[in-house]
């Protein structure tokens, strides 16, 4: 009995020893002028081959990089698409709209083809019916995001983000 309290007790302490605070990762967001008017959103071009719906690029959780504007009216996601590069990878992620009422899809271009490659985009969300917001991390630490007016055809803003 004696030993059963003694080990119950040593796994206790070793646990909550292990156990460390939650703390709530806080990114700093500051605008960044020199990146606020690099994109352009042009007619797609460069889309990949066969059902898009397959080729549609998911977050490294497993969850498609799909999401749909709050009218429903446009559908933005992820395709990787070939780089025309051989200095970098075979393909980069590249963010693509279809507007559901033209059935016309955009392709967002702009970023420099290394940052591209480097980086994989993350947070695709629709701030509003028009406007679309993006991010590219280059380290656990350091990224950008991008919002862009899909009506409009252009970038709105830039802004550089860094949890240190």
């Amino acid at each position: 009995m004696r030993n059963v309290i003694i080990a119950t007790l040593t796994i206790s302490i070793a646990v909550l020893a292990n156990i460390q605070p939650a703390r709530a990762q806080k990114i700093k967001v500051a605008r960044d002028a020199e990146s606020a008017n690099i994109l352009s959103v042009t007619v797609a071009k460069n889309l990949p081959d066969g059902d898009l719906a397959d080729r549609i690029e998911k977050y490294p959780t497993g969850k498609s990089t799909l999401a749909e504007s709050p009218d429903k009216i446009r559908q933005a996601f992820v395709f990787c698409v070939p780089s025309g590069s051989k200095e970098v990878g075979p393909c980069v992620q590249r963010v693509f709209v279809t507007d559901l009422g033209t059935d016309e899809t955009y392709e967002i271009t702009g970023e420099e083809l290394f940052i591209e490659a480097n980086r994989v985009v993350s947070s695709l969300e629709w701030i509003n019916n028009d406007t679309l917001s993006y991010e590219r991390w280059a380290t656990p630490h350091f990224g950008h995001r991008y919002t862009v007016d899909i009506k409009k055809r252009k970038q709105s803003e830039a802004f550089i983000l860094s949890d240190q």
